[in-house]
């Protein structure tokens, strides 16, 4: 007898966690809260980049006398903040791109991956903030399978995060 397909696209999950030895539970937890926080850390992020490049050019366009100022006079306190806020930013960004990285992967998954990253496209990272009933309409999805599946894109993505794309940036194959 046939499994479900759902059935079949979990046990496809769970299998690739075991293959390279990722606790599923905890994967899911820290991706679930990467999710929730993706849009807030994507909003701050584009105003700190705002901010530098605002700094940047104010010291490398404007008058000679702010450029000779932050090159020579700065106090150390004022030029370690601007290094701390560049360097953060720096590290968002990259965190973000190998999450979107992973989001970009979920959807070549061979099953259910175009829902999967329907799912967490419309829930988490569209610059549009939907509700539920609006999800569910766009796609096409009862309420309980939309749970079902939105639990299982979260665990596809904690494996392509935490098991493909990071040890790949680690490595050095990014």
């Amino acid at each position: 007898m046939r499994k479900p397909r759902h059935l079949s696209a979990w046990a496809g999950i769970v299998a690739n966690y075991k293959l390279v030895g990722l606790e599923s539970e905890n994967a899911y937890r820290k991706t679930d809260v990467l999710l929730n926080l993706y849009r807030q850390i994507n909003w701050c992020l584009c105003n700190k980049i705002e901010e530098l490049n605002q700094i940047t050019y104010e010291s490398c366009f404007g008058d000679h006398e702010t450029l000779s100022y932050l090159l020579n006079f700065a106090p150390d306190k004022e030029l370690e903040i601007f290094r701390s806020m560049a360097i953060n930013a720096m590290n968002t960004k990259v965190l973000l791109k190998l999450l979107n990285q992973a989001i970009k992967k979920v959807k070549e998954y061979p099953e259910n991956g175009k829902l999967y990253y329907s799912v967490l496209d419309l829930t988490y990272i569209s610059q549009e903030k939907y509700s539920e009933s609006e999800i569910l309409t766009k796609l096409n999805l009862e309420r309980s399978t939309y749970f079902r599946r939105k639990k299982e894109a979260i665990y596809l993505l904690g494996y392509i995060l935490f098991g493909q794309v990071m040890p790949d940036f680690i490595d050095g194959k990014h």
